[in-house]
């Protein structure tokens, strides 16, 4: 065998075995990116259901002067067997707030959402919706608040 094709030979050799590195390289990158890393302080263990359970859906303030600023706090309870997590609470205007204490609530246990409602700018029946996003066994719970607002400004000029 000449000199050049003792050359090919070897680097042919070499090539497969780097393809061979790579793919075994890839494998195990694959293997890996399925395992889910947890902290120490993750609740994976945890099997079962949450249950987002609220005993009042819907609040009234009533009727309001334009201005007035109101809270009201909404109380749930887990009701099933695996730890809840209050992953997002998102209000449909900027003229209410929310506050959620304890965004992990355990089995059998209560949380509070106190929303604050800023009535400025507003006139008439009002309906707000706040969608609270969650680990529960239906992710998505939705909660409301009403009022009838008088607004003297708009009122004069209507």
């Amino acid at each position: 065998m000449k000199t050049s094709q003792k050359s090919e030979a070897r680097s042919r050799k070499l090539n497969q075995l780097s393809v061979i590195f790579i793919l075994f390289g890839l494998l195990i990158v694959a293997c890996n990116s399925g395992t889910k890393k947890t902290s120490t302080g993750e609740k994976s263990y945890e099997t079962g259901v949450a249950k987002f359970v609220i005993s009042e859906e819907i609040h009234n303030f009533g009727s309001l002067k334009a201005g007035e600023i109101v809270t009201y706090t909404f109380v749930f309870r887990n009701e099933g067997t695996k730890t809840l997590t209050i992953e997002q609470a998102v209000a449909d205007c900027g003229c209410t707030e929310i506050n959620i204490p304890e965004k992990t609530i355990g089995p059998g246990k209560e949380g509070h959402i106190e929303v604050i409602f800023n009535s400025a700018g507003e006139v008439g029946k009002i309906l707000k919706t706040i969608t609270i996003t969650s680990n529960a066994e239906i992710a998505q719970k939705q909660i409301y608040i009403r009022a009838n607002v008088s607004n003297e400004l708009i009122e004069i000029y209507s």
